[in-house]
């Protein structure tokens, strides 16, 4: 087993009835309606998330302009597949096209990693559920990513979203 099976192996490897990973990211997925701009936090416990810039040159290359490398476990239940969030809530994980569809009462009962338009943070967002971009757009922040931005580190845009991977259930996510 090389380096890189092992590491997928431990994505999903449990010692003792506890996930080996300790991160704790907030992913915010942005919809945009006729009337608003909104971003839909989902707080996400026990990922995998590396930021070593020398594991990340390693293994992209040195063109690589990627900060960090985010692994998201899913499980699968009737057909679908589901992340769970820090309060237990299952998620179910759709394409970015397909979550941009459906009706608005749904979008905080799904996930999506769309490398367009949404971004993770390092941190447990404890703010509203849903933000409203408009609430940041001033002269300092121009909406609530640039906002994000300026006030906290590891805020990080999805760059490329990898997966479903099936062997070991997970996605991959890149971020810059």
């Amino acid at each position: 087993m090389d380096g890189a099976t092992k590491r997928l192996f431990l994505l999903r490897s449990e010692k003792g009835g506890v996930n080996i990973y300790e991160a704790t990211i907030t992913v915010f997925n942005y919809y945009e309606s006729s009337t608003a701009q909104i971003w839909y936090p989902h707080i996400l416990k026990n990922v995998d998330l590396i930021t070593d810039r020398g594991a990340l040159i390693k293994k992209y290359g040195i063109d690589s302009t990627d900060k960090a490398e985010l692994h998201i476990a899913y499980t699968e239940k009737d057909g679908q597949k589901v992340i769970t969030d820090t309060a237990g809530k299952e998620l179910i994980w759709l394409p970015p096209k397909a979550w941009a569809k459906q009706v608005n009462d749904d979008l905080s009962d799904s996930i999506t990693f769309n490398p367009t338009t949404d971004f993770f943070w390092k941190g447990e967002w404890t703010g509203e559920s849903p933000v409203n971009d408009e609430d940041y757009a001033d002269r300092l922040a121009e909406g609530f990513y640039a906002y994000m931005n300026r006030e906290n580190d590891f805020v990080f845009l999805i760059t490329t979203a990898g997966g479903p991977y099936t062997v070991i259930p997970h996605f991959e996510i890149l971020g810059a």
